[in-house]
Order: structure tokens, then sequence, then C-alpha cells
């Protein structure tokens, strides 16, 4: 079984503890070692057959043997006897946003409930009020998420599918039966998610191209076959879609299944205006008929007068105004990251220590890593004392610049509830950068989160302000503040917003990014990375930001280590 597999059961008996009433602290230990299984870069089977599988952070005796018994049968007898006890509709429930672990339990031990449909004629016949935990504005966010499309029609998040698309393009492109091969659509504009892949590429020879499109291993299940398209049914649940266009017309196909829809539309409109019209085969002069074709996107835009559109602006906001008067922004590029500011080690709940990490680091040319483990706040996460802390830092000062990169010592650090900090201040002055995070008490009002954001914001070692929002993507909407107060005082005392770039959070998001640089702060895009694999994910924060509109100077951690340093010196001095 692949990694995510074998997590997913780990998961699944942590999920069926909760409802069989297990100790919090023996869910949690399986919660943590899926991290560790999903996280770690080799197979289980290899992990099993090197007798090293104990090793992993969370791995004791009992679950290696259970890890063991999934690898070899998909399941253990655990899992069974979990499995036995419970509706097989009941983690269903865990699946409806708003939904936490203890509302789940709640729901089938007071009303009956297990599973969806239960739920729904539960909200719909109003005997959902009587489980005294969920208030009225609870049962209207219930509605809401309800209303919204079934797990079976969910969007699969950007760092899920963007590896298979990318597998797929590598695939055909080494096949020598395709050629330029990329992808289009959604994963193309870098958003959040998506609703399937579309490829696209040229060949001399279509139906072979297409033959062995339907024939690669990711292919689940073929789904649609024709002379120049087809499409897959591929893990973990999407469809992708496969176009074999004339080499004359790419550029034009290419950009019209980039989109999105209302860039396209604006862009229709635009030539129109001009006595053309647009589509994914040419540009037609409504007075000649002339029709321009393109083998790249450029001559596309070139023809209508345009600056070239990067398809993460091509959002039908104001990039068609901005390209006509030639003023789009340089959009930041991966190769201008030189560090990341929020990483995780074995001192926390990472899975790698810190000289991994810093290997890691280096092996992606990045110039400086910063070490920020959780404050004691984070007891689930082995959050560190102001003992270890300071044992942490020395250590990474001793080790600073032997492995190729440039270590600094930070933390982060939990936001209570009042908006102070997790560690005081003499304790946090003793650090090259701080990252302060909300990890609790995400019901507070909008009024309550923006005051705790806006305190801890002002803390003069507070640098940046990590995953804003506390949004996880398909699963949890974030707590609610009024972002223009929170981005104000951030651009006023020289705070840095993050832009998460984990494939879970990408928080902050594209628009609220763009607005947080619109009123003057600066952002910071960091992996919040666990493992050693996870230090690669800063591709999603910079293709989130290049979404944003950002150009590398609105990026810390696109300047030197000395530049980062002096924003952190300047926030601490002033007055």
């Amino acid at each position: 079984m692949k990694n995510p597999d074998v997590a997913a059961r780990l998961n699944e008996i942590a999920a069926l503890m909760e409802f069989d009433g297990e100790p919090f602290f023996k869910i949690k230990a399986y919660q943590r070692a899926a991290r560790s299984v999903e996280d770690c870069e080799t197979p289980m089977r290899e992990l099993l057959a090197a007798g090293t599988l104990g090793e992993l952070p969370g791995v004791g005796k009992a679950i290696a043997q259970k890890i063991a018994d999934i690898e070899r049968t998909g399941t253990c007898m655990y899992l069974d006897e979990l499995r036995a006890k419970f509706p097989p509709t009941i983690l269903e429930l865990l699946g409806v946003s708003g939904i936490g672990a203890k509302t789940a339990v709640a729901l089938y031990r007071e009303l009956a409930i297990t599973g969806l449909a239960d739920l729904k004629a539960a909200v719909e016949d109003g005997s959902i009020v009587r489980l005294r935990r969920l208030g009225p504005k609870s049962v209207e966010n219930l509605k809401a998420a309800l209303g919204r499309p079934s797990p079976r029609t969910r969007r699969v998040r950007l760092g899920d599918a963007w590896p298979i698309a990318q597998s797929i393009v590598q695939a055909l492109a080494d096949s020598g039966r395709a050629e330029s091969v990329m992808v289009a659509g959604s994963a193309r504009r870098m958003e959040p998610t998506v609703g399937g892949l579309d490829i696209v590429c040229t060949s001399a020879d279509p139906a072979n191209a297409i033959a062995f499109f339907l024939q690669l291993p990711a292919a689940e299940r073929v789904t649609a076959r024709g002379d120049t398209t087809a499409t897959i049914w591929a893990e973990p649940g999407i469809a992708v879609d496969l176009r074999v266009v004339p080499r004359e017309c790419f550029g034009n196909l290419l950009q019209h299944f980039t989109g999105s829809k209302e860039h396209n539309i604006k862009l229709r409109e635009f030539a129109l205006r001009q006595g053309k019209s647009v589509s994914e085969y040419g540009i037609t002069d409504a007075k000649t008929g002339a029709v321009v074709r393109s083998s790249d996107e450029h001559g596309v835009y070139a023809a209508l007068g345009l600056t070239y559109i990067p398809p993460e602006l091509r959002t039908g906001l104001d990039e068609i105004e901005l390209a006509r008067a030639h003023a789009l922004p340089e959009l930041i590029a991966l190769d201008d990251i030189r560090g990341d500011l929020h990483a995780h080690t074995t001192w926390s709940d990472g899975t790698r220590s810190i000289e991994e990490m810093a290997r890691g680091a280096a092996a992606l040319g990045r110039e400086y890593l910063s070490i920020s483990d959780h404050s004691a706040g984070r007891a689930v996460a082995n959050g560190l004392s102001v003992q270890r802390l300071r044992e942490q830092v020395r250590e990474i000062r001793a080790a600073s610049d032997r492995f190729g990169v440039r270590l600094l010592c930070s933390s982060e650090v939990d936001i209570r509830a009042d908006g102070s900090l997790d560690f005081p201040d003499d304790v946090l002055a003793q650090l090259d950068v701080v990252v302060a995070s909300v990890h609790s008490a995400f019901k507070r009002t909008k009024e309550q989160q923006t005051q705790r954001l806006v305190r801890a914001i002002r803390n003069p070692f507070v640098n940046i302000l990590g995953h804003p929002t506390g949004a996880l993507i398909e699963q949890r909407a974030g707590y609610e503040f009024e972002s223009d107060v929170v981005f104000a005082a951030a651009a006023s005392s020289g705070t840095a917003l993050e832009i998460n770039a984990s494939p879970a959070r990408l928080d902050l998001s594209a628009p609220l990014a763009r607005r947080a640089a619109e009123i003057g702060c600066m952002l910071s895009i960091n992996t919040d990375a666990h493992s050693i694999g996870t230090l690669g994910d800063i591709f999603y924060g910079v293709g989130t930001a290049r979404k944003a509109g950002l150009s590398k100077t609105a990026v810390l951690n696109s300047r030197p280590v000395e530049e980062l340093l002096a924003f952190v010196q300047r926030k601490r001095h002033e007055p």
C-alpha cells in the first residue's frame, strides 16, 4: 500500500476511537503516527523490511504492528473490530464542514444519527436542535454546509492534483508520442482546488498519443475516448482530460483551456471592440475573415495588442486592462525565494531532525531556514517549554552554516485567546524570527478575533503572523476577523503576513494576499514543513503569491538574510 493509504487507515482508527470513547492521548497517538507515515518519503514496506519502522516519530511497537498488518492486508484486527461496532456510514459525519469529532460523537450518542442521511433528516425536521452543543448559528452553518456539494463531488486540493498532472505530462513527453505537453485549466492557474485536470499537447499521431495516455498506470478506468480527446479517472478521485491539438493553434487552445471563464469572457469582449472574435482555434477579423493562429500563448495576446498575461492572473479582474496598458506586475518566481521562515523538526511535531531539515533546505537551494517549532501551548504537538526552547537554540546556533544553509532560531508561538503570547518577551528576544499563530478558540466573535490578532501583531517581537485565517481547504473555513483592520495593523507595525504554502492551507488566500499588499503589508511565503518532502511545497505558496499579483519586493523571504534580520530589528527598536 502507498503511505497515504496506510495513513488513512490510521486516521480511520483514530476517528472510530472517538466514537468508542477511547482516551484523548490514545487517539492523538494514532493521529500523530498517521502524520508521520504520510510525511515519510520511504514506503512503509521498505521500513518494515529494514526493521526501522519504529524510528518514525509517534510509531511505537503496538502501532508498528498494526501498520505491518495494514501494509500486508489493507486492514488490521483492531480496525476491523472498531468497524464492526458502528454503522458503516458513521464517518460521513466527519466529512461535513463544521462538525468536529466531539460534535459527531454527540450526534451519534444523543440523537442516534449514524450518517449523512440521518443528519440531513434531523436538520430538515428540526430535531437537530435537541443537541445542546449546537446553537442557532451552528445549526444555520450546518444547513449551509449540507447544501454544498457532497464529498463525492468535492474538488481536489491543488497539492494532491498537481503531482498527478506532472507525472502524466512527464510520461507523455518522455514517450515520444506527444510534444508541447502542458497542464491547462484551474491547476495551471494555481487555484487552491481543482474539479479536474486538463492536459493539452500536440502530436504527429494523435491516435497513438491517446492510446498511450489510456494505458498509463494512473488510469483507474477510461471514461471517454475519441480521435483527439480522452478522459481517464485517476487517484485520488479526479478526472483527467487529454486534448491533442494541431501545432499551429496550440497557443490558442492552451489559452482557451487555461481560462478562467471570467477571463475568457472579458478577452472576447475586448476583442469584439476591435472587430475580432476569439476562439480556441484562432482570432478572426470580422471584416476580412482572416484568422490568426498561434503556436504559443504570447502570440495570442500580442495579436490583441496585449502584454502576455501569466496564467495565475487570468481571473477576470483587472488583468486585461493592465495588459493593455503594459502595466502588469513582474510576478515573483520560485527562484526568487531565498529562505523558508516556518519549519518544524522532531523537537515538536516534525518528522525530521534539525540536521535533516537543514540538508533538505540546502538541497533545494535555500540560503536560510528558520526552525519554528511549536510553543508549550501546543501540547498535542509536543510544544517546547522555555527550557527546551533554550536547549534547541543552543543546538541551532552550534549547527548553523554546517549543512550548507544558514539556520535561524525561531518559534511558532501560540496566540492565546486574549492576544497574549505563549512565551514572554524576554524569551522571544533571544530568537532571530518569531512566527505567531492561532491554533485555538476559533469560535470567538469577529470583534474578539480582530482584537486578538491586532494585540499579537503589535508585540514588538512578532515578525510574522502565521496562517492568518486558520482555514483548512475543504475542511475548515477558519475564524472571522476584520481583515482590513488586521492588515492595517500589520502594515503599520512592520509585521509580515504569511502565505502558508502547505496545500492544506494556502493561507493567506490569493484574494486576501492581494488585499494585504494593497494596504501595504509585507508577505512571507513559508512551507510550515514538517518533513523534508514538504519543504518543496513552497511551489504552491509562490503560485498563490503570483495569483495575488505579488512581485518579489513584497515578499520578505525573497531578501538576503541580512535584510531579513534588519526587518526584524527595525520593529524591535521602533519606539
